[in-house]
């Protein structure tokens, strides 16, 4: 992991070791419930939070809360069913509460799941003044297991994220101004994943670690190699003159950089064929070697 990452505050490596002591897998708890079994899911937005605090902006963030749960779940083969959240802060401030569960309530509609319920909670001495956090909690229902077959020949499909989603932030507020940082929220791939389940093998959602930690994560024991080629001027990719100036910035080797951001892929499918999918802006980007 970069050193310049671990500068920033954030040590991957040594999260990644509190994982392994966990024992814990995939991107969601598989539970069976009766004939069905359910996925399990609970992520926060990371220090994105503190972006859209310096830029007085919080009607996105919501929406970033519901994706990066509902996303992991979709890595697990399901279908978004229920969510809910969880706000702590100093002191509650009704206009930015109710526009960031006006986000919450966009994302589950976005991801096609409930708001079921939350809890906000006033915490003064823990959460100076108004400042908050967010955690958000997801249950789907499996409707293919995922992953599976995974074989050398298999090709590594990216779809495009909207930007840097909700990860890497504290390397970001290093490299540029806060309100340089943009807020876009996090895609969600409901109906990219679900409309093509059948014919996908893996499913990676590009979140901490970047794409070399996170397809990792879908293949077992194989290994993947990803394709060397100037992705930042691929059509499909967003904000494609950003990304190449952030990877200018950073001064990070190209390993680096595609272990802490997204490069502008927001999943990553392990499928067969190209055509065995009907994704419009879905790239090769690598294979399984």
């Amino acid at each position: 992991m970069s050193f310049v990452y671990k500068k920033s505050g954030v040590d991957i490596e040594l999260a990644d070791k509190l994982v392994d002591y966990l024992g814990i897998k995939g991107y969601g708890a598989v539970i069976p419930v009766g004939n069905e079994k359910i996925v399990l899911s609970t992520d926060g937005v990371g220090t994105k939070i503190l972006v859209a605090e310096a830029q007085n902006k919080f009607d996105t963030i919501g929406i970033d809360l519901v994706a990066m749960c509902t996303n992991d779940i979709l890595c697990q083969g399901a279908k978004p069913h229920s969510f809910l959240d969880y706000y702590a802060t100093g002191r509650l401030d009704l206009e930015k509460s109710k526009q960031i569960l006006k986000g919450i309530q966009k994302g589950c509609e976005l991801a096609g799941c409930k708001l079921v319920g939350g809890e906000t909670a006033e915490m003064p001495g823990v959460y100076e003044g108004s400042n908050f956090d967010l955690a958000g909690f997801a249950m789907g229902i499996v409707q293919s297991d995922k992953p599976k077959e995974v074989k050398t020949g298999d090709l590594l499909v990216g779809i495009p994220s909207s930007g840097p989603h909700s990860n890497g932030f504290s390397l970001l507020r290093k490299l540029l101004p806060l309100q340089d940082i943009p807020l876009t929220p996090t895609r969600i791939y409901t109906n990219d994943i679900l409309n093509n389940l059948d014919n996908i093998k893996a499913i990676s959602h590009i979140t901490g670690g970047g794409l070399h930690g996170n397809i990792s994560r879908v293949i077992g024991d194989n290994k993947f190699k990803l394709f060397e080629t100037d992705w930042f001027k691929t059509d499909f990719i967003q904000m494609a003159d950003w990304w190449e100036q952030l990877y200018k910035t950073s001064k990070l080797s190209k390993h680096e950089f595609q272990s802490i951001f997204n490069c502008g892929w927001g999943m990553v499918l392990v499928i067969e064929h190209l055509d065995d999918i009907n994704i419009t802006d879905a790239v090769v980007i690598g294979k399984i070697t």
